[in-house]
C-alpha cells in the first residue's frame, strides 16, 4: 500500500513538472525571449556584464586600482552652443567611474589644467607628460543636441563620437600614451517618439540626457548588471 501512494506521489510530481514546462515553452513562444530572461534571473540572479574595456584589453581598472586621467572634448560647433558640454561630461562620466571604487584624478586639477592651455589639447602625450597616472580615457563627442531637428517644441537626444583609452609608460625618460581601447559610440534618446516640451523642460530634458550619456560611457569601464536601469 505505502509503495502504490509513493508511486502515485511520484506520477503526480512527474505530471506537474511537466505542465509547467509547458507551459514556460509556450509562454515564451507566446512573449519572445523576455520570460526566458526573466526565468534565469530567477534560477541564476541577475548576471555581471563584464565592461567592453576589461574584454578588450584584459584589464580591470578597478581590481589592478590603477589611475585614471578622464579627459572630453567636442568640435568648435559644438562647444558654441553647448560651452559647457566638456566640463559637464567630464565631472559625470569621473563621478561614475570614481562610485564604482575606480582611481581617477579630480576634475578639479583637469578643468584648471585646461584651462590654462585654452580648454583644448592637441596630444594625448602632453596629457601623459603632466599629469600622473596610468591610463587617459578620452570622450571625443564628434556630434551632440538635445532638440529635434526643425521641431522647437520636441527634445531627443542624439550624440556621436568615440570612447578611447590610452596606457600611459616610460620610453627613454618621457611619457607616452599608448591607445589600447577605442569603441564607437552612438546614443538616441528617446528612441521612438521624441519628448513635447509641454511634458519636460529642456533643463530637465538635457540633465538626463547627460545623466544617461554619463551612465552609458561609464559602463564601458566598469562591469555591471545586465536589469541594472540606464
Amino acid at each position: 500500500m505505502r509503495n502504490r501512494m509513493t508511486n502515485d506521489h511520484q506520477k503526480w510530481f512527474h505530471q506537474r513538472y511537466c505542465a509547467v514546462v509547458l507551459l514556460l515553452l509556450v509562454s515564451i513562444s507566446l512573449s519572445g525571449c523576455s520570460l526566458f530572461v526573466m526565468a534565469g534571473k530567477m534560477f541564476f540572479g541577475d548576471p555581471l556584464m563584464t565592461c567592453e574595456f576589461t574584454r578588450q584589453t584584459k584589464i580591470d581598472l578597478i581590481e589592478d586600482q590603477k589611475k585614471v586621467l578622464v579627459v572630453c572634448s567636442t568640435p568648435e560647433s559644438i562647444r558654441s552652443d553647448y560651452p559647457s558640454l566638456n566640463y559637464d561630461l567630464l565631472e559625470q562620466v569621473t563621478y561614475r567611474l570614481r562610485r564604482e571604487n575606480i582611481k581617477v584624478m579630480d576634475t578639479g586639477e583637469v578643468a584648471t589644467w585646461l584651462d590654462d592651455n585654452g580648454g583644448v589639447w592637441n596630444d594625448v602625450d602632453e596629457l601623459a607628460e603632466n599629469f600622473e597616472v596610468d591610463y587617459i580615457i578620452h570622450v571625443d563627442i564628434d556630434e551632440f543636441d538635445y532638440r529635434e531637428p526643425n521641431s522647437p517644441n520636441l527634445l531627443r537626444g542624439k550624440a556621436y563620437g568615440h570612447i578611447s583609452a590610452y596606457e600611459v609608460n616610460s620610453i627613454d625618460g618621457m611619457k607616452r600614451a599608448l591607445e589600447i581601447f577605442n569603441v564607437e559610440y552612438t546614443s538616441e534618446y528617446p528612441s521612438h517618439l521624441p519628448v513635447s516640451i509641454e511634458q519636460e523642460s529642456e533643463a530637465v530634458f538635457k540633465k538626463k540626457y547627460l545623466d544617461r550619456i554619463a551612465d552609458q560611457i561609464g559602463r564601458f569601464f566598469y562591469n555591471y548588471h545586465a536589469g541594472d536601469p540606464i
